[in-house]
Protein backbone atom coordinates (compact mmCIF):
# COMPACT_ATOMS: atom_id res chain seq x y z
CA UNK A 1 0.00 0.00 0.00
CA UNK A 2 1.38 3.57 -1.00
CA UNK A 3 0.79 6.53 1.14
CA UNK A 4 -2.25 7.64 -0.41
CA UNK A 5 -4.01 4.29 0.00
CA UNK A 6 -3.42 4.44 3.51
CA UNK A 7 -4.94 8.00 3.54
CA UNK A 8 -8.34 6.85 1.83
CA UNK A 9 -8.25 3.46 4.11
CA UNK A 10 -8.40 6.00 6.99
CA UNK A 11 -10.79 8.26 6.23
CA UNK A 12 -13.73 6.07 5.54
CA UNK A 13 -12.74 4.16 8.60
CA UNK A 14 -13.27 7.43 10.37
CA UNK A 15 -16.60 8.59 8.64
CA UNK A 16 -18.02 5.05 7.68
CA UNK A 17 -19.32 6.26 4.46
CA UNK A 18 -17.38 6.79 0.92
CA UNK A 19 -19.35 9.99 0.90
CA UNK A 20 -17.92 11.56 4.14
CA UNK A 21 -14.55 10.36 3.14
CA UNK A 22 -14.81 12.11 -0.16
CA UNK A 23 -15.48 15.62 1.54
CA UNK A 24 -12.55 15.37 4.04
CA UNK A 25 -10.18 14.10 1.35
CA UNK A 26 -11.57 16.05 -1.24
CA UNK A 27 -12.34 13.71 -3.73
CA UNK A 28 -15.57 12.53 -5.34
CA UNK A 29 -17.32 9.90 -3.90
CA UNK A 30 -16.81 7.22 -6.90
CA UNK A 31 -12.84 7.75 -6.95
CA UNK A 32 -12.86 6.75 -3.15
CA UNK A 33 -14.91 3.71 -4.02
CA UNK A 34 -12.74 2.73 -6.45
CA UNK A 35 -9.10 3.44 -4.42
CA UNK A 36 -10.65 1.42 -1.95
CA UNK A 37 -11.89 -1.79 -4.75
CA UNK A 38 -8.56 -1.23 -5.74
CA UNK A 39 -6.85 -1.85 -2.85
CA UNK A 40 -8.70 -4.21 -2.00
CA UNK A 41 -8.04 -6.16 -5.38
CA UNK A 42 -3.92 -5.22 -4.89
CA UNK A 43 -3.74 -6.87 -1.40
CA UNK A 44 -5.97 -9.92 -2.33
CA UNK A 45 -8.45 -9.48 0.99
CA UNK A 46 -11.61 -7.24 1.91
CA UNK A 47 -11.13 -4.02 3.90
CA UNK A 48 -15.16 -3.63 4.57
CA UNK A 49 -17.71 -5.57 4.38
CA UNK A 50 -20.64 -3.71 3.00
CA UNK A 51 -23.49 -3.44 5.45
CA UNK A 52 -26.84 -1.53 5.23
CA UNK A 53 -25.02 1.34 2.93
CA UNK A 54 -22.53 1.16 5.82
CA UNK A 55 -19.33 0.12 5.62
CA UNK A 56 -18.04 -1.95 8.54
CA UNK A 57 -14.16 -2.09 8.70
CA UNK A 58 -12.13 -5.96 8.78
CA UNK A 59 -10.27 -6.95 11.15
CA UNK A 60 -7.80 -6.62 8.56
CA UNK A 61 -8.24 -3.19 8.10
CA UNK A 62 -8.47 -2.50 11.90
CA UNK A 63 -5.00 -3.70 12.36
CA UNK A 64 -3.77 -1.39 9.09
CA UNK A 65 -5.58 1.83 10.82
CA UNK A 66 -3.53 0.65 13.87
CA UNK A 67 0.00 0.24 12.41
CA UNK A 68 -0.17 2.82 10.43
CA UNK A 69 -0.97 5.88 13.57
CA UNK A 70 3.04 6.67 13.93
CA UNK A 71 3.29 7.17 10.03
CA UNK A 72 0.66 9.72 10.00
CA UNK A 73 1.96 11.21 13.34
CA UNK A 74 5.55 11.58 11.25
CA UNK A 75 3.65 12.66 8.40
CA UNK A 76 1.72 15.45 10.70
CA UNK A 77 4.36 16.82 12.23
CA UNK A 78 6.43 16.97 8.69
CA UNK A 79 3.84 18.81 7.28
CA UNK A 80 3.92 21.56 10.39
CA UNK A 81 7.58 21.65 10.42
CA UNK A 82 7.46 22.57 6.71
CA UNK A 83 4.68 24.84 7.54
CA UNK A 84 6.70 26.88 10.27
CA UNK A 85 9.85 27.21 7.63
CA UNK A 86 7.44 28.41 5.05
CA UNK A 87 6.54 31.44 7.56
CA UNK A 88 9.79 31.85 8.96
CA UNK A 89 9.14 30.24 12.15
CA UNK A 90 12.14 29.04 14.17
CA UNK A 91 11.23 28.71 17.65
CA UNK A 92 9.18 25.80 18.14
CA UNK A 93 8.39 23.03 20.19
CA UNK A 94 6.40 19.86 19.98
CA UNK A 95 4.56 18.52 22.83
CA UNK A 96 3.03 14.90 23.33
CA UNK A 97 0.37 14.37 26.45
CA UNK A 98 -2.25 12.18 28.07
CA UNK A 99 -5.56 13.41 28.12
CA UNK A 100 -5.69 14.48 32.10
CA UNK A 101 -2.78 16.32 31.82
CA UNK A 102 -4.17 18.36 29.21
CA UNK A 103 -6.80 19.27 32.06
CA UNK A 104 -4.99 19.42 35.30
CA UNK A 105 -0.78 19.94 34.40
CA UNK A 106 0.15 21.23 31.21
CA UNK A 107 -2.20 24.00 30.31
CA UNK A 108 -0.31 26.28 33.43
CA UNK A 109 2.70 25.47 32.11
CA UNK A 110 2.08 26.27 28.72
CA UNK A 111 1.03 30.19 30.43
CA UNK A 112 4.03 30.03 32.36
CA UNK A 113 6.31 29.18 29.93
CA UNK A 114 4.55 31.49 27.06
CA UNK A 115 5.55 34.51 29.71
CA UNK A 116 9.16 33.62 28.84
CA UNK A 117 9.01 32.54 25.54
CA UNK A 118 5.54 34.85 24.12
CA UNK A 119 7.22 34.48 20.14
CA UNK A 120 7.44 30.38 20.69
CA UNK A 121 5.18 28.14 18.16
CA UNK A 122 3.76 25.49 20.39
CA UNK A 123 2.28 21.98 19.30
CA UNK A 124 0.33 20.28 21.76
CA UNK A 125 -0.88 16.75 20.82
CA UNK A 126 -3.25 14.83 23.68
CA UNK A 127 -2.73 10.83 22.69
CA UNK A 128 -2.82 7.33 24.38
CA UNK A 129 -0.26 7.13 26.32
CA UNK A 130 1.40 4.58 24.17
CA UNK A 131 1.32 7.54 21.42
CA UNK A 132 3.12 9.53 23.78
CA UNK A 133 5.98 6.88 23.97
CA UNK A 134 5.88 6.11 20.38
CA UNK A 135 5.95 9.92 19.57
CA UNK A 136 9.38 10.87 21.43
CA UNK A 137 10.57 7.42 20.32
CA UNK A 138 10.59 8.36 16.49
CA UNK A 139 10.77 11.94 16.71
CA UNK A 140 7.25 12.73 15.99
CA UNK A 141 7.38 15.14 19.62
CA UNK A 142 10.21 17.25 21.49
CA UNK A 143 8.90 16.39 24.88
CA UNK A 144 6.17 13.90 26.36
CA UNK A 145 4.37 14.04 29.72
CA UNK A 146 2.68 11.20 31.10
CA UNK A 147 1.99 9.67 34.48
CA UNK A 148 3.45 6.30 35.79
CA UNK A 149 4.65 5.40 32.01
CA UNK A 150 6.38 1.95 31.39
CA UNK A 151 9.81 1.85 30.68
CA UNK A 152 11.78 1.99 27.20
CA UNK A 153 15.36 1.53 26.45
CA UNK A 154 14.94 4.54 24.08
CA UNK A 155 13.76 7.10 26.07
CA UNK A 156 15.12 9.62 29.22
CA UNK A 157 12.59 10.09 31.72
CA UNK A 158 12.56 13.41 33.70
CA UNK A 159 10.99 12.66 36.85
CA UNK A 160 8.79 15.85 37.93
CA UNK A 161 6.79 14.92 41.36
CA UNK A 162 5.29 11.83 42.63
CA UNK A 163 1.42 13.13 43.22
CA UNK A 164 -1.07 11.23 45.86
CA UNK A 165 -4.28 8.73 44.47
CA UNK A 166 -7.60 10.34 45.80
CA UNK A 167 -10.45 9.08 46.26
CA UNK A 168 -13.46 11.25 43.98
CA UNK A 169 -17.06 10.71 44.98
CA UNK A 170 -20.38 13.28 45.08
CA UNK A 171 -20.42 15.74 48.02
CA UNK A 172 -23.68 13.84 49.24
CA UNK A 173 -22.00 10.46 49.17
CA UNK A 174 -21.57 8.98 52.43
CA UNK A 175 -17.93 8.64 51.99
CA UNK A 176 -18.05 12.46 51.84
CA UNK A 177 -18.03 12.60 55.53
CA UNK A 178 -14.95 10.61 56.06
CA UNK A 179 -11.22 12.05 56.62
CA UNK A 180 -9.75 9.51 54.50
CA UNK A 181 -10.91 6.15 52.51
CA UNK A 182 -9.71 2.90 52.51
CA UNK A 183 -9.86 -0.09 50.23
CA UNK A 184 -12.59 -1.37 52.97
CA UNK A 185 -14.62 1.52 53.11
CA UNK A 186 -15.20 1.36 49.04
CA UNK A 187 -16.76 -2.46 49.05
CA UNK A 188 -20.39 -2.08 47.97
CA UNK A 189 -19.74 0.74 45.39
CA UNK A 190 -19.57 1.36 41.99
CA UNK A 191 -16.13 1.59 41.36
CA UNK A 192 -14.03 3.55 38.59
CA UNK A 193 -10.48 2.87 37.85
CA UNK A 194 -7.61 3.23 35.23
CA UNK A 195 -7.69 0.34 32.82
CA UNK A 196 -6.44 -3.34 33.64
CA UNK A 197 -3.45 -2.91 31.27
CA UNK A 198 -2.13 0.03 33.30
CA UNK A 199 0.47 0.66 35.73
CA UNK A 200 -2.23 2.61 37.85
CA UNK A 201 -4.38 -0.04 38.27
CA UNK A 202 -1.91 -2.55 39.17
CA UNK A 203 -0.72 0.09 42.08
CA UNK A 204 -4.42 0.15 43.37
CA UNK A 205 -4.90 -3.65 42.97
CA UNK A 206 -1.76 -3.86 45.63
CA UNK A 207 -3.38 -1.45 47.87
CA UNK A 208 -6.54 -3.57 48.08
CA UNK A 209 -4.66 -6.78 48.23
CA UNK A 210 -2.94 -5.79 51.08
CA UNK A 211 -5.97 -4.54 52.77
CA UNK A 212 -7.15 -7.71 52.17
CA UNK A 213 -10.33 -6.60 50.55
CA UNK A 214 -11.68 -7.55 47.23
CA UNK A 215 -11.06 -5.56 44.20
CA UNK A 216 -13.69 -5.48 41.91
CA UNK A 217 -14.25 -2.18 39.77
CA UNK A 218 -17.05 -2.08 37.32
CA UNK A 219 -15.58 0.65 35.13
CA UNK A 220 -12.28 0.97 33.41
CA UNK A 221 -11.43 4.39 31.64
CA UNK A 222 -8.06 5.08 30.14
CA UNK A 223 -8.37 8.79 31.57
CA UNK A 224 -8.68 9.95 34.70
CA UNK A 225 -10.36 12.77 33.46
CA UNK A 226 -12.98 10.77 32.39
CA UNK A 227 -13.07 8.79 35.01
CA UNK A 228 -14.08 12.22 36.94
CA UNK A 229 -16.33 13.40 34.74
CA UNK A 230 -18.20 10.01 35.25
CA UNK A 231 -18.73 11.10 39.25
CA UNK A 232 -19.80 14.27 38.53
CA UNK A 233 -22.62 12.50 36.25
CA UNK A 234 -23.88 10.32 39.28
CA UNK A 235 -22.07 6.78 38.13
CA UNK A 236 -20.07 5.87 41.07
CA UNK A 237 -16.73 6.87 42.84
CA UNK A 238 -13.12 7.39 41.40
CA UNK A 239 -9.79 6.63 42.48
CA UNK A 240 -7.80 9.32 40.69
CA UNK A 241 -4.63 11.13 40.70
CA UNK A 242 -5.00 14.26 42.54
CA UNK A 243 -3.81 16.39 39.89
CA UNK A 244 -6.39 15.17 37.87
CA UNK A 245 -8.78 15.40 40.79
CA UNK A 246 -7.79 19.48 41.19
CA UNK A 247 -8.77 20.30 37.78
CA UNK A 248 -11.69 22.13 38.90
CA UNK A 249 -13.96 21.64 36.05
CA UNK A 250 -15.84 18.35 37.10
CA UNK A 251 -18.81 19.74 39.40
CA UNK A 252 -19.66 19.14 43.06
CA UNK A 253 -16.91 16.68 44.10
CA UNK A 254 -15.13 15.57 47.40
CA UNK A 255 -12.01 14.87 47.39
CA UNK A 256 -10.98 12.24 49.47
CA UNK A 257 -6.90 11.33 51.03
CA UNK A 258 -6.33 7.25 49.80
CA UNK A 259 -5.10 5.06 52.19
CA UNK A 260 -2.44 2.94 51.90
CA UNK A 261 -0.94 6.23 50.18
CA UNK A 262 -0.04 5.14 46.47
CA UNK A 263 1.92 7.89 44.86
CA UNK A 264 2.03 8.44 41.21
CA UNK A 265 5.04 9.39 39.46
CA UNK A 266 4.51 12.31 36.51
CA UNK A 267 7.81 12.18 33.98
CA UNK A 268 8.77 14.54 31.68
CA UNK A 269 10.03 12.51 28.64
CA UNK A 270 12.61 13.15 25.74
CA UNK A 271 14.45 10.89 23.22
CA UNK A 272 17.76 9.24 24.24
CA UNK A 273 19.26 9.46 20.93
CA UNK A 274 18.38 13.19 20.24
CA UNK A 275 19.80 16.20 21.74
CA UNK A 276 16.99 17.92 24.54
CA UNK A 277 16.67 21.29 22.75
CA UNK A 278 16.85 24.48 24.86
CA UNK A 279 13.53 25.38 24.70
CA UNK A 280 12.10 21.73 25.81
CA UNK A 281 14.49 22.45 28.99
CA UNK A 282 12.45 25.71 29.69
CA UNK A 283 9.13 23.93 29.30
CA UNK A 284 10.64 21.20 31.44
CA UNK A 285 11.62 23.62 34.30
CA UNK A 286 8.27 25.19 33.64
CA UNK A 287 6.05 22.05 34.64
CA UNK A 288 8.68 21.15 37.67
CA UNK A 289 7.58 24.60 39.10
CA UNK A 290 4.21 24.16 38.31
CA UNK A 291 3.73 20.78 39.45
CA UNK A 292 5.23 22.04 43.08
CA UNK A 293 2.53 24.78 42.94
CA UNK A 294 -0.46 22.91 42.33
CA UNK A 295 1.38 20.42 45.30
CA UNK A 296 1.24 22.75 47.51
CA UNK A 297 -2.36 24.24 46.52
CA UNK A 298 -3.21 19.98 47.45
CA UNK A 299 -2.75 20.57 50.74
CA UNK A 300 -3.25 17.77 53.43
CA UNK A 301 -4.56 15.62 50.12
CA UNK A 302 -0.79 16.15 48.78
CA UNK A 303 1.49 16.29 51.57
CA UNK A 304 0.19 15.76 55.33
CA UNK A 305 -0.88 12.37 56.84
CA UNK A 306 -2.47 12.80 60.18
CA UNK A 307 0.04 10.60 62.76
CA UNK A 308 -3.30 9.02 64.20
CA UNK A 309 -3.59 6.92 61.53
CA UNK A 310 -1.34 4.47 62.90
CA UNK A 311 -2.37 1.71 60.58
CA UNK A 312 -1.96 3.83 56.98
CA UNK A 313 0.57 1.42 55.73
CA UNK A 314 -2.19 -1.42 55.23
CA UNK A 315 -5.23 0.68 54.64
CA UNK A 316 -6.93 0.20 57.84
CA UNK A 317 -8.85 2.62 60.25
CA UNK A 318 -7.61 2.83 64.08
Amino acid sequence: MNLRQLEVLRAVMKRRTTTGAAHELGMSQPAVSNAIKHTEEQLGFLLFDRVNNRLVPTREAEILFAESESLFQLYEAMRRRTAQMSSGRIGHISILLTSELSESLIPRVLKHFLANHADVHVTIDVVSLEGVLNGIETGVGDLGFAMAPHSRPGLIYEPLRDVPMVCVCPAGDELATLAFVTPLDLQGKRLIVAPTTGRLNAMVQDAFSKGSVRFAPQIEIRFMNIAARCVAAGLGVALVDALTATANNFGDLRLLPFRPAIPVPVFAIVNKGRPTSRLAKHFIRSARTQIEVIAAELGAIADAQDPSEAADAEGTRV
